[in-house]
């Protein structure tokens, strides 16, 4: 603080002092001054009045003096400087330092500074008859913004022993912490049942604390009951039980809440606005986001980063890339998160030219990417599969020091894998010493698909004797692995171990794996056998790699019901129509080989040329 002192006393004293003004006169000037500053949020200046010429006339201020400065120290984050405050106060006297405003002001001061013990052992050694209401309530919203509920609850029940009767401040400060923890939520509900006792339900804070509590929670009935309940809402009432929904997926309810705010004429803000665009995000529809993003327009809303953002991502999940990039250019200063939308949106849609031309653009710009950033390209990267971009992606991840990263290396395995490079890969995968399940199951899934059945067996072996238990996706790489090597016994194995040893439910691919297994080896009987025990309703999608299997061994009279059965349930896809035709021409049915093939211009179906991508001088 000397040397605080010494920095900060050279400024200029304002106008009308001097130094023959009385003392008391002098400190009642700079109090007013410094009160000012604090107030009108000028936490800086207000602590350079105190810091220079306060000090350097002698005066170590009063009780009027520190509430203000440990105010401005808590806005700024200055532990150490708010220490040093808390030793000024305590010098100017016993009547300064025991002052409850002083006392409080400096509990909150270290509350929000993150120094908890500070802040405790503060509180502890202010006496009971001192200890105000706000004292209180800003030890149980230190505890609750730290989740720390157990100690908040503490503080809140020693309160009611002190009977101080407690105030919605005080129950949103507990709440806080109970709404992040989910074992914090049965006392979480026993404080809103207090609440309502006391009466202070009725204050919209404390509504809006338990409603956000319940969303989080998951308890989305409980939480409309409480929001019908509240009279007049708040935007941050109507955003809660927004984000209930989308937690659900519902976007038409979220719709249709904005719907019934509209006419509320409750004001909007960028968290509404967000809302918005999310549930539109899981709508799809290219005029629902157009409708989104002129509201945002309409708002002043749209030139915020955050929100174009969101909005690029809006597009781009409804297909529409111009719209995506007219927000886009429409910003002229782009920061990496813009940068990071606009690439994702290029991957997602299958464009990796675009999608590293733009990390191109932006490394020009001179915008720093960031690991986001980083794992968009790797996917670009995989989706181009060229080896020779591939190296490229991988200099930038090693000059940004993410080579050790798991979600980085997983994206890395799964690049060279698909581009074909799966030593590299391998190489990649062996030199990470602590691998998750996603890593293991990148590394599996690229022995699989470059044909190396046998190596991906092993490696599912492994990672099991390891203690990583497989999912879903695992077992559906080492399905296709068995498939890819004819590892009939194998497959069959891994197949019963899922739901027998694993509990998860065979989904469609895994069926589509199997019957690819049994095809391929030639057990065609089996096929059938295991195509009629399963589900009806997924038997639609695994009809037709069954008949191709039946028209690549020899066709016969036997899959004649098949063929028919594919377009019985409701089958819209042309090339099932082809396969079809060509199935029954095999069988010498030319006549209605051809009303199939009629069929696919009858319908408006678009039979799809295949294509093939080979990479040429790098």
């Amino acid at each position: 603080m000397i040397t605080a002192t010494h920095a900060w006393s050279s400024l200029p004293r304002p106008l009308g002092m001097s130094d023959t003004t009385p003392a008391a006169t002098a400190l009642n000037h700079w109090n007013r001054s410094i009160q000012l500053a604090a107030a009108s949020g000028s936490y800086g200046h207000c602590l350079r009045l105190y810091a220079g010429p306060l000090l350097a006339a002698g005066l170590r201020g009063d009780a009027s003096t520190f509430p203000s400065l440990a105010k401005s120290c808590a806005a700024l984050r200055l532990p150490g400087l708010g220490r040093a405050v808390h030793a000024l106060a305590f010098l100017s006297g016993a009547a300064v330092s025991r002052d409850a405003f002083v006392r409080t002001s400096l509990v909150d001061m270290y509350a929000k500074c993150g120094r908890l013990p500070d802040a405790h052992r503060l509180f502890d050694e202010t006496p009971c008859s001192s200890r105000t209401l706000v004292a209180w309530n800003c030890m149980i919203s230190a505890y609750g913004r730290s989740s720390q509920v157990e100690e908040a609850v503490g503080v809140f029940n020693a309160m009611r022993r002190a009977e101080v009767r407690p105030s919605g401040s005080t129950v949103v400060g507990l709440l806080s912490g109970c709404a992040d923890s989910v074992s914090a939520r049965y006392p979480g509900v026993s404080v809103y049942g207090l609440t309502i006792k006391s009466g202070l339900d009725a204050d919209l804070l404390v509504s809006n604390s338990v409603l956000t509590m319940l969303v989080r929670g998951g308890q989305l009935d409980s939480a409309r009951l409480l929001f019908d309940r509240v009279e007049n809402k708040s935007v941050v009432t109507w955003s809660a039980m927004a984000s209930a929904y989308l937690q659900t997926g519902d976007w038409m309810e979220v719709f249709a809440l904005f719907s019934s705010m509209r006419e509320t004429e409750q004001p909007m803000d960028s968290v509404v606005l967000a809302n918005l665009i999310t549930a539109a995000m899981l709508f799809g529809n290219n005029l629902v986001a157009k409708g989104v993003h002129a509201l945002a327009i309409k708002v002043g809303f749209d030139r915020q980063e955050d929100l174009a953002a969101s909005l690029v991502n809006l597009y781009s999940k409804c297909g529409n890339l111009l719209a995506a990039r007219e927000v886009f250019d429409s910003l002229q200063w782009k920061s990496v998160i813009m940068w990071t939308s606009m690439l994702n949106g290029y991957v997602e849609c299958g464009y990796p030219d675009e999608a590293l031309a733009t990390f191109d653009a932006m490394l020009c710009a001179k915008v720093e990417p960031n690991k986001a950033t980083v794992l968009a390209v790797l996917s670009a990267g995989a989706n181009l599969g060229s080896a020779n971009v591939a190296q490229k992606v991988e200099e930038h991840v090693k000059a940004m020091e993410l080579q050790s990263d798991l979600q980085v290396c997983t994206r890395l395995i799964d690049m060279y894998c698909k581009c074909g490079s799966i030593q590299r890969a391998r190489k990649i995968f062996d030199s990470v010493p602590n691998r998750d399940l996603a890593i293991w199951s990148a590394m599996i899934n690229g022995h699989a698909c470059n044909g190396e059945g046998s190596e991906a067996v092993v490696l599912f072996n492994e990672m099991q004797s390891k203690g990583v238990r497989p999912d879903a996706i695992v077992f559906t790489h080492i399905l296709t692995a068995c498939s890819h090597s004819g590892s009939v016994d194998e497959g069959l194995r891994c197949f019963h171990s899922m739901t027998a040893e694993h509990g998860i439910e065979p989904s469609v691919e895994h069926y589509m794996c199997m019957i690819d297994l049994l095809c391929k080896a030639g057990h065609l009987s089996s096929a059938i056998k295991f195509f009629g025990e399963m589900p009806v309703r997924l038997r639609n999608q695994v009809l037709a790699p069954l008949i191709s299997a039946h028209r690549v061994n020899g066709a016969d009279s036997s899959v004649e019901f098949m063929s028919e059965g594919l377009l019985n349930l409701g089958s819209q896809d042309s090339g099932h129509c082809v396969l079809i035709s060509n199935m029954l021409s095999c069988l010498g049915q030319w006549k209605k080989a051809r009303s199939y093939r009629t069929l696919i211009s009858k319908q408006g179906l678009v039979k799809k040329p295949g294509w093939s991508y080979i990479e040429l001088g790098g």
